[in-house]
Order: C-alpha cells, then sequence, then structure tokens
C-alpha cells in the first residue's frame, strides 16, 4: 500500500516514466491469452438482434480494474456494483437500453405489444437463441425466472420491482417463444424495469429452485473453481475467475446479436478485469498504459492527461455525472437486540429536527468543496436527483447556500445555544457533537468529511470523523444501525424515476434515514410514498414529472439527504478501441458487444 501511495505521488508530480509498480510487470506476464474453452458453438439465430453501425474486426483484449471484489454471480443475491456489473455481461433481459437515445430496444424480446388498457404486454421471442452451453432459450426460461424472483424462499432485491402497488405480475406462456406479463396496474416503467430483468437458464438451476437452495447457486466458490457451470445468455461468458487477483470473460459463441455483415458479436476475444487495492490504484495503472478504459475522478483529470500521448489514451469530458454524494443523520427510533436505542435520546432529537438539518446545510461550503476537493470540475447539488438528469431534475427546489449567519440563527430560534467559547449546545444542556462516518478506500469522500467538519466548527459543532472501510460502513447502515451520520452517494443509473422506489419508499431498504418502516413514520414520508406511486401508475409524462418534482421540493424542504455536489464525469479509454459512444447517463462501454479494436 505504501508503493501504490508513493507511486501515486509520483504520478502527479509528472516522473510517471521513471518507475513502474512490480507488481503490473506481474500483471503484464499474467495477461496473456487464456487457454480456450470448449464451447458447443450453434448456428446463428434466425432471429438475430442485427447492430446498425458499421462492420468491426474481431480479436483483441480489454483489460480493466476493479476495486471491488466480486461478491456472486447470482442475480437473487447480487446488491454490490462490481457484481451487477459482472452478471450484466453473463445474462440478458426481455428489453434492453440504448443509453445514449434514453431509450428501451429490443433484447431476447425481438418486439412486443401492448393491450389498449396498457396493462398486458405480450413479448416476441428471438427464436434459434442458446446458451453458451448449447442449451436452447425459451418461454421456459422467462417464466422459470419469474417464479424465481417472486418465491418467498428467496429473499431478492427485483422482487421489489416486480411488485406493483403491493401485487405481483402474473406470467403466462402461450407458445415456446411468446408471453405474456400482466401488470396488476398501469406500471409507466414497465418495458425498463419488469422487462429488464436479468433471466435464469431453467435446465441449470431448475433442480436447486425445487430443493430450496437457489441461494447458494452461482457462488464465488462456483466461480472459481467450476466457472463452466454459470451459463451465459449474454455477450460473453466467465471464462475463470481468481479472487483477489482478477476475472476472465470470454466470447460467447452463441450469443444473439450480429453485424450488418453477419458477423457474430462481440468482436472481443476476453475481457481481463484485474483487481486492485483502491480507486488509487485503478487510476494508477490506466495512466501507465496497463488498462484500457477508466473512470476518472475530477481531481486526477490533470495528471492523468500528462501521459496520454504516450499511452495513446483519451480522457472524455462528460458533462455532470448521475451521482450525488450526500450526508445523513440516522432517524431510527429502534432499539437493538439488547433494548438499547441505536441512536442516543438527546441525538435523536436533534437529528428529527427538519430546523436542525436545514441550519446544517446551510452551514455547508458546497463551493469550496467544488473547489477544493474536485478542482472546480463539479457543481454544487441541491435536489436529489443529479443535475446530469435533464428530464427528470427540479432546478426549482429549496437552495440551501452557504450562510453561516443563518445557520446559526436557525439553531438558536429552534432553542439550541453557545457558550462563551462559541460551543453549540441543546436545550438540555448537551454538546452537539456527532460522529460521521464514510468509507476510507474512497479519497473523495474522506477528503468531503473533513471540510464538512470544518464548516460544522464554524457553528460550534463537534464533528467526529470514523474512516472505516466499505463493508463494515454497510452493515452498520443496513444492519446494526450503529452510527450518528453517514456521507456515501448514489447513482441514478437510467434517471427513470422508479430506480429510485427503494430509496424515497418510506418501506424501502435504502431509505438509509429510516429503513424499511412498516408505515410512514412522519407525514411528508407518507406523501412521498403516495407520489412515488402515482407516478408509476401514469403513462402522462408531465403529469410524472409533477408528481416526482414535488418528491424533490419535499426532501429538499426536509432535508433527510443533505446534498453536497456532484462531480462531473470523465472517461477514460485507449484510442485504439472503436465503436465508443459517449452517453450523457450510464458507462462509458454500454455497448460492449459493439467494441472493437484496430490493433491486436
Amino acid at each position: 500500500m505504501l508503493l501504490l501511495y508513493s507511486t501515486l505521488q509520483i504520478f502527479k508530480k509528472g516522473k510517471w516514466a521513471l518507475y513502474l509498480l512490480p507488481v503490473l510487470w506481474l500483471y503484464l506476464a499474467s495477461c496473456s491469452k487464456p487457454p480456450i474453452r470448449h464451447f458447443i458453438q450453434r448456428a446463428i439465430p434466425e432471429d438475430s438482434h442485427i447492430i446498425s453501425h458499421n462492420p468491426g474486426k474481431r480479436g483483441g483484449i480489454l483489460i480493466q480494474s476493479e476495486a471491488g471484489e466480486l461478491a456472486t454471480l447470482n442475480p437473487l443475491v447480487a446488491s454490490d456494483a462490481s457484481s451487477s456489473s459482472a452478471i450484466g455481461l453473463l445474462l440478458s433481459s426481455l428489453t434492453s437500453y440504448d443509453w445514449v437515445k434514453s431509450e428501451v430496444i429490443p433484447g431476447l424480446a425481438k418486439s412486443w405489444d401492448v393491450s389498449e388498457d396498457q396493462k398486458t404486454f405480450t413479448f416476441h421471442l428471438r427464436k434459434g437463441v442458446f446458451w453458451s452451453d448449447g442449451e436452447p432459450f425459451s418461454a421456459d426460461d422467462i417464466i422459470f425466472s419469474y417464479q424465481c424472483y417472486y418465491d418467498d424462499r428467496f429473499p431478492n432485491r427485483t422482487k421489489f420491482f416486480l411488485t406493483i402497488d403491493g401485487k405481483p405480475c402474473k406470467i403466462k406462456k402461450i407458445d415456446d417463444y411468446t408471453v405474456n406479463i400482466i401488470s396488476p396496474e398501469v406500471y409507466a416503467p414497465f418495458l425498463s424495469f419488469v422487462a429488464g430483468i436479468s433471466i435464469l437458464p431453467k435446465h441449470k438451476l431448475k433442480n436447486a429452485y425445487k430443493e430450496g437452495t437457489l441461494l447458494k447457486e452461482w457462488s464465488i466458490s462456483t466461480a472459481k473453481n467450476n466457472p463452466e457451470k454459470i451459463v451465459s445468455l449474454g455477450p460473453f461468458v466467465l471464462h475463470s475467475y481468481r479472487p483477489g487477483e482478477r476475472i476472465v470473460y470470454a466470447r460467447n459463441p452463441n450469443y444473439y446479436a450480429i453485424d450488418r455483415g453477419g458477423t457474430r458479436l462481440p468482436y472481443i476475444d476476453y475481457i481481463i478485469d484485474k483487481m486492485v487495492s483502491d480507486m488509487n490504484a485503478m487510476t494508477v495503472v490506466f495512466a501507465q498504459g496497463q488498462t484500457d478504459t477508466e473512470t476518472i475522478r475530477p481531481g486526477d483529470v490533470a495528471w492523468v492527461k500528462r501521459s496520454a500521448q504516450t499511452h495513446d489514451f483519451k480522457i472524455i469530458d462528460r458533462g455532470p455525472s448521475s451521482s450525488r454524494t450526500f450526508i445523513w443523520f440516522n432517524m431510527n427510533p429502534g432499539n437493538n437486540s439488547d433494548g438499547k436505542p441505536y441512536v442516543d435520546p438527546h441525538k435523536s432529537k436533534w437529528f428529527n429536527n427538519k430546523t436542525f438539518r436545514q441550519a446544517i446545510s446551510h452551514g455547508i461550503n458546497r463551493k469550496g468543496i467544488v473547489e477544493g476537493v474536485l478542482f472546480g470540475r463539479g457543481v454544487p447539488q441541491h435536489s436529489s436527483v443529479s443535475v446530469a438528469n435533464k428530464k427528470w431534475h427540479n432546478p426549482n427546489v429549496k437552495r440551501y447556500d452557504f450562510n453561516t449567519k443563518k445557520a446559526r440563527d436557525l439553531l438558536i430560534g429552534a432553542g439550541f445555544y453557545y457558550n462563551d467559547r462559541n460551543e453549540l449546545f441543546d436545550s438540555d444542556n448537551n454538546r452537539i457533537s456527532f460522529k460521521l462516518q464514510t468509507n476510507k478506500e474512497n479519497d473523495t469522500r474522506t477528503e468531503m468529511a473533513t471540510i464538512f467538519k470544518e464548516n460544522m466548527h464554524m457553528l460550534g459543532i463537534e464533528v467526529i470523523l470514523q474512516f472505516i472501510d466499505f463493508n463494515t460502513l454497510v452493515v452498520k447502515i443496513s444492519d446494526t444501525f450503529d452510527y450518528d451520520a453517514s456521507l456515501l452517494g448514489l447513482t441514478s443509473g437510467t434517471g427513470e424515476p422508479a430506480s429510485g422506489m427503494d430509496v424515497y419508499s418510506s418501506g424501502g431498504r435504502m431509505h438509509m434515514w429510516y429503513p424499511q418502516q412498516k408505515t410512514p413514520a412522519t407525514n411528508w414520508e407518507a406523501r412521498i410514498d403516495e407520489l412515488m406511486q402515482l407516478q408509476l401508475t401514469t403513462l402522462d409524462i408531465e403529469q410524472r414529472r409533477e408528481y416526482y418534482f414535488e418528491v424533490q421540493e419535499i426532501m429538499a424542504e426536509q432535508q433527510p439527504f443533505i446534498h453536497l455536489v456532484t462531480p462531473n464525469l470523465y472517461s477514460g479509454i485507449k484510442n485504439k478501441w472503436q465503436n465508443v459512444n459517449a452517453p450523457s447517463l450510464g458507462g462509458l462501454i454500454w455497448n460492449i458487444d459493439e467494441i472493437w479494436s484496430l490493433k491486436k
């Protein structure tokens, strides 16, 4: 770790050419083309998905780095970004998404019909599609997948998006290549959410389903020891996995897409994901030319650019990202297993006070964070929707500009007072002091937390910083609730309001300040619940925007999330990669099956 840190500092000083990490030499030695796995290759499907771009060339290895360790390849279990990204390479859905056009496109379904009442969707599946092991794909896989997701024996997040107004969808097989999915209510994001669910292989997982062991399938042990047991309908198959070292994906010989010249996609032979220690390491290996693509943090853009010509890459400025960083207080009123409150009662009283939260928000120098942490490459954030999401972002929500005097006046008006040392106390004479946690692997967040601590000192508030590993932090915010305040971030995916249901809904697991409420704890949370349901059940886009704009206004007024900033998004990629079409939202290589290399 010390060596890595030293190398990072050397890079920032522009002396990169004189140094190489020994681990990178070992990595290069391990990146020769992996041995070929044998597959049962089937003929190109009669209903292939034909890509519209000009044909490319087969071959090449795309190398990436990954700071998060793989947790699972089971869609019912996955909840982390690393696992979800891996599953996205292996499995497909009825529909897909064009990130540039921001629209739903065909996937395993070549087309669909919608009933007059907008509740019944008839999907026409592609004929002649096969799994990577040579077994045929059919409507039975669709029926089986939805059975798995709905089964109470297998708790999973996907079920949340498959449940509309508390009721499940009905799935009916018409024939081997036609299925009906009937929604209990009109559901505006149906095609992107319900139809965007990863399809599972019935022939591989039916026994585990019957035996009730489905959640144990496609585990890390399987990936490591028996990767051939994990079959694919996506562009790639799992070739090999070495925990802590690398994941290798190989081209799926039975993928259902082709280019206009009849070449079966994907073009790339292999993808290698190299496991590294943290985001600093990811940036270093890209800047040294050892990986092909990387997201570059705003503070790293300048020094990484110094080696762009040497290693033949470019950095694309994609404007404000879909992510936003925020602080929240633990407002959970419950008790732990020992009967002790999750939050000290006097602190809970502060945290549940709207005026206290508003004062904290006014006390934050967001522009200072943009300049000091993001080097000017970002914008202050006030809404719960990123400014990048132009379709759904409400620009007129209440703003909390940096104003220490206003923050102090709000606190005094709410019954707090200052002593002669400028320390803030509540009406019961408790010093205002709380702990703020964030994940230590993310330098950007730890730097933001440090600025927040300094801002709060100006208000007479003591903030005790806790930098802990991400997995421990997740346990604290979702299981033990043993914390005062946290600093983290979220991304909005496609930007579709329904993607935030788990966050906005009082019963959601990601309703971080007080998750999984049995009934809404406050009137404003009840109103958000109502609005989020209303926006799901109308197809009038302007009406949906009106509902969602009100949600953002309530969030801004109540400040359960005290938003900080939205960084600009920068993506680096080697110039040899063709057909790279950067969207304003989403990953740079979202169309990985279409990307090809000028050089082998």
